[in-house]
């Protein structure tokens, strides 16, 4: 992981984030990376479990497709806002480093892999789903509740065993999901 402490974030108060770090990169053996663009603002432990993502599932299901993973868009990381930016509602995993919001990933060959859409099968997203599902307390993605439909949101929030939320609606066939971009 390339890690470096993360600045002007605060450390009390409803957002705060205990042991903040800017997470720019997890580095996968033989000299290759991903690449996290913009870097993301996490608690320290929220970076170790997705780093921990990125290798040990993203980095295959990426290599699957013939060509290495390369970036990864964050969508989201630190934020200081409530939920789907509602005014009143509870305040945002963001608030506090515990979520992360992957974006577009991209390949070697400038493919880009996205969450609906584009590049990744039907099968590669429920691969996708189950390991974020099995990894994070919350999943949040297309037909969850309106705000995640370009996004994948993962965070860790505490929850009771058996009580996780994985909320993303994969269509057994979407054909326009099934072709590879170019």
């Amino acid at each position: 992981m390339v890690v470096k402490p993360a600045d002007r974030i605060p450390t009390a108060g409803s957002c705060a984030v205990e042991r903040p770090v800017q997470l720019e990169a997890i580095l996968i053996g033989d000299n290759r990376r991903v690449t996290l663009s913009p870097p993301a603002l996490l608690a320290c432990s929220t970076a170790a479990a997705v780093a921990a993502w990125v290798w040990e599932d993203l980095v295959p299901l990426a290599d699957a497709t013939g060509s290495p993973l390369t970036t990864i868009a964050v969508a989201d990381s630190y934020n200081c806002r409530p939920r789907n930016r509602q005014a009143g509602a509870k305040p945002s995993a963001h608030g506090n480093g515990l979520a992360f919001d992957l974006g577009p990933m991209t390949l070697a060959n400038k493919q880009s892999l996205t969450i609906r859409g584009e590049g990744l099968t039907v099968a590669a997203r429920q691969l996708l789903k189950a390991s974020a599902c099995r990894r994070f307390g919350t999943v949040l993605g297309p037909g969850s509740d309106g705000y995640h439909e370009d996004h994948l949101h993962v965070d860790l929030i505490p929850r009771r065993p058996g009580r996780g939320i994985c909320q993303w609606t994969i269509p057994a066939s979407e054909k326009s999901q099934d072709a590879p971009s170019r």
